[in-house]
């Protein structure tokens, strides 16, 4: 089973890259494998791309967006996660 990651590079909170993965790797796992590799003192999102690349050749797999079908994609989430959180009502304010 395949699994996506969004990861992004930031100074200050300003995105400066996106890396877009997938791999064979279940989240609880990816987040031990990222939370090792900060606790060694290395934070660059970059370096924890390329060691992944290094340690799982075979299931890492980095690829690009296409900026069409991602935004609709993300409408499509977005109506759904709309719709759950009103749970059908109006105004989701209403307890």
């Amino acid at each position: 089973m395949s699994f996506i990651y969004n990861l992004y590079s930031s100074k200050e909170f300003g995105f400066t890259k996106s890396f877009h993965i997938k791999c064979e790797i279940p989240p609880h796992k990816f987040r031990l494998i990222m939370s090792e590799f900060r606790q060694n003192g290395r934070e660059n999102t970059e370096d924890f791309v390329k060691y992944m690349t290094e340690n799982f050749p075979d299931s890492f797999q980095l690829f690009e967006y296409d900026d069409v079908l991602q935004y609709d994609a993300d409408q499509e989430n977005s109506a759904i996660l709309a719709n759950l959180l009103t749970n059908g009502k109006d105004d989701f304010h209403e307890p």
